[in-house]
């Protein structure tokens, strides 16, 4: 057994070694990227002594701008800046700031201090690319010093005004929020430009963790990232400071490289920030003496990222990365206690009566009025583990597969409550912003037959999918529609152009125009009368318009294998699934001709994945949904062991469905994935 445990042992240091020496040269490898890309950071030009006074900025893109971006004429005195407490935006600064907006087109610009500390500074350049920013699906936020605003932008964001500081100024955390909303509100005009004369503001001791919590918030109904986020750094930290006594040699070498790392980013006069404008493809790369400063010199204005803390970051980075460790970790251990106490003191909502969520229950099928119906499946609320208990039946005739008994309007009011609005609201975002591929993969289906003019989207969510198709076809009119407030939401963020909020079939006949494309996307299993719905894209579809349709696939070989656990049973939202024969038969009889029928190259795929995480949240309850009696720390233990005894079959199941999916998307499949997807033309 000595042996055994020596051998093991020896086992543990082995890969401890190989551990540190991957750290040593990724440590490397990520000074150099993040290296690239404090060089591709752009300072903003230094404004004439005119743009101090506050009077309009011009220049000679006007006209550029005027055919399609943000105004041509910006006063340095409307340009709208919103900074954290301790941060002074001067009018020279805004000048500059002005000039770039009706230059480039931008309506919002994240200001960069030009002495950002080391790990400020390292942490920007993680997050965001300055070569890339403002091009990225989901907002990755920005430096969370101040942000300057269009004021058309500030105009359009009516229902997200600028935040009111509170005494003690604008807290980091509030501005990270405005700054995400204000990246949605600007799609595609945000840009990251160095500005020489800003300095950084001090950090309140709490401002990392308010920071961390704003940019986690997308995962807030189901877990809190920020504990995992520092705990991960604490293991990091660990393993630099225990490796010395362990593996010696590969340890000081993983801490020599993450010490030299600040050097090898910010040494150096060769890593300037670009200067728009003065070289090819937006700018040359300044030494760190270029441009005129305010004062006339050059060398008085910095045109790079330049913490001035460097030579202290590199010797001390260790223990400073403690205190800054221990530092957060006790801000979150605070601001988590003052959570609880609230969420303690609050009273848990009662939900309504069942008599209020349910219609009495059917004996036919809803779509071909057969009475041979038997039982398909019985679930709970896996999603938001609302109380209630749901029931989908399954016609043996024609294989339609319905909730049974149905909610009602209240019902789904108070189920949907949350979802895609409230505590749901960031994660919606973020989840319809990384569908991206297979947003491209609809438009290259629907491109194989038109070019759209005017396209409506019914039950278009947050507007992901138009603004994507906007990307391909930006000279069409997108519009969308939706019950909830989120298609207006999408209208303010640019996404479609119309938005039209209510029942579609209630609207179809007062829309004010016709459209030759009509898109429904996991829409239909939404609805109480799926046929309606149908009809009332016959209204709105010009004669030889298209027609496309993607919902979820029940015949899928998974949704058996898997149970109440396949994600796309998503009980209680999905109401009615359609066999695809089924839909493909009632377009015909409708008076389409189908072009294309896709099967498994229309999957969403992630059936493995989502099932884990489905059970887990069934095992062990989110400890942050409000309709929810507080935790006890019984359950927030069970919980963290839950979390840590699925990672391995989190990663398992994530490769084996990209195996899975990568087949099933394979040109002209015919297995059923987890949906479908048609696209049919009006004759």
């Amino acid at each position: 057994m000595a042996r055994t445990h020596r051998t093991s042992r020896g086992r543990g240091r082995r890969l401890l070694r190989l551990l540190l020496w991957a750290l040593a040269a990724g440590q490397v490898a990520e000074a150099l990227s993040l290296r690239r890309r404090r060089r591709a950071l752009v300072a903003l030009p230094d404004s004439d002594p005119d743009g101090v006074t506050g009077a309009g900025v011009t220049t000679d893109a006007d006209a550029s701008a005027d055919e399609g971006g943000a105004s041509a004429h910006v006063a340095a005195g409307d340009v709208d800046v919103v900074a954290v407490a301790g941060a002074a935006v001067d009018e020279r600064t805004r000048a500059a700031v002005a000039r770039e907006m009706v230059a480039t087109g931008a309506e919002i610009v994240d200001l960069v201090p030009p002495d950002l500390p080391v790990e400020r500074a390292l942490w920007l350049l993680r997050r965001v690319d300055p070569a890339t920013f403002g091009r990225e699906t989901d907002p990755p936020g920005g430096t969370h010093e101040a942000v300057a605003l269009h004021p058309d932008l500030a105009a359009r964001m009516v229902a997200a005004p600028a935040p009111q500081a509170g005494p003690e100024g604008l807290d980091r955390g509030t501005l990270v929020r405005h700054t995400i909303d204000a990246q949605r509100h600007a799609p595609g005009r945000s840009l990251l430009r160095l500005a020489p004369r800003l300095r950084t503001a001090p950090a309140a001791p709490d401002a990392r963790w308010r920071e961390l919590e704003e940019l986690t918030a997308f995962a807030r109904p189901y877990t809190s990232l920020p504990p995992v986020l520092v705990g991960a750094e604490t293991t990091y930290l660990a393993v630099l400071t225990l490796g010395l006594a362990v593996a010696p040699v590969p340890a000081l070498a993983a801490l020599a490289t993450w010490c030299a790392q600040p050097a090898l980013v910010f040494g150096g006069r060769t890593a300037g920030a670009l200067s728009r404008g003065d070289g090819a493809g937006g700018g040359s790369r300044g030494d760190g003496a270029g441009g005129a400063g305010s004062s006339g010199a050059a060398s008085d204005r910095p045109t790079s990222l330049t913490p001035p803390d460097l030579a202290a970051a590199c010797a001390l980075r260790l223990p400073r990365a403690w205190a800054d460790n221990v530092r957060t970790a006790r801000a979150g251990y605070e601001a988590t206690r003052a959570e609880r106490r609230r969420r303690a003191a609050a009273p848990v909502p009662a939900p309504p009566p069942t008599t209020e969520l349910f219609e009495p229950r059917r004996d036919t099928c809803p779509w071909c009025g057969s009475g041979r119906i038997s039982p398909r499946l019985t679930v709970g609320d896996l999603l938001q583990a609302k109380p209630g208990t749901f029931h989908l039946d399954e016609c043996a005739d024609c294989g339609h597969v319905f909730q049974n008994p149905a909610l009602t309007v209240r019902g789904l009011d108070y189920y949907y409550e949350h979802a895609y609005d409230g505590i749901g609201e960031e994660l919606a975002e973020i989840s319809f912003g990384a569908l991206t591929p297979i947003y491209e993969r609809r438009l290259d289906t629907l491109a194989r037959f038109t070019e759209p003019r005017a396209w409506l989207d019914v039950g278009t969510g947050h507007g992901h999918f138009p603004l994507a198709a906007r990307q391909r076809w930006p000279e069409a009119t997108f519009d969308g529609t939706d019950i909830a407030e989120s298609v207006e939401r999408a209208q303010r963020y640019g996404r479609i152009d119309t938005a039209y909020r209510g029942l579609f079939p209630d609207m179809a006949d007062g829309l004010p125009r016709s459209y030759d494309v009509v898109s429904m996307h996991h829409y239909l299993e939404h609805t109480r009368e799926p046929r309606r719905e149908l009809d009332a894209v016959a209204k709105v579809l010009e004669p030889g318009g298209h027609f496309m349709i993607e919902m979820p696939d029940a015949e899928s070989p998974w949704a058996r294998r898997l149970g109440r656990f396949w994600w796309q049973w998503a009980q209680p939202q999905h109401q009615h699934f359609i066999t695809c024969r089924e839909l493909v038969s009632t377009l015909e009889e409708s008076g389409f001709e189908i072009l294309c029928v896709q099967r498994g190259e229309a999957t969403m795929g992630g059936e493995l994945f989502n099932a884990v995480a489905l059970a887990m949240q069934e095992v062990a309850r989110s400890p942050h949904l409000p309709w929810l009696p507080p935790p006890t720390t019984a359950d927030r233990v069970k919980r963290c062991a839950a979390f840590l005894a699925s990672l391995p079959a989190f990663a398992v199941t994530k490769v084996a469905d990209e195996v899975k999916d990568a087949r099933l998307r394979r040109p002209g499949a015919t297995t059923p994935g987890n949906a479908y997807r048609i696209v049919a033309r009006r004759r």
